[in-house]
């Protein structure tokens, strides 16, 4: 049978455990996080300079008085 200090140590083992197990699991958590949200800004990025050079400025007036100007 284990006495008192033995049971004492492999619980206290356990529980360091324990513990050492959820702070790599926060820290996984937050390691995927910070992917999730890198990506994110990326593709918003991306998005945002595609607007600007592909997007047209909306205002084809301007561009019909350009052209009747010239021709």
């Amino acid at each position: 049978m284990a006495t008192s200090k033995r049971e004492r140590q492999r619980a206290n083992r356990e529980a360091k455990l324990a513990a050492q197990h959820k702070v790599e699991r926060k820290q996984a958590v937050l390691s995927r996080s910070k992917r999730i949200a890198i990506w994110v800004v990326i593709g918003v990025v991306l998005f945002v300079v595609a607007n600007l050079v592909f997007g047209g400025s909306g205002d084809d007036s301007a561009a019909a008085g350009f052209i009747a100007a010239i021709g």
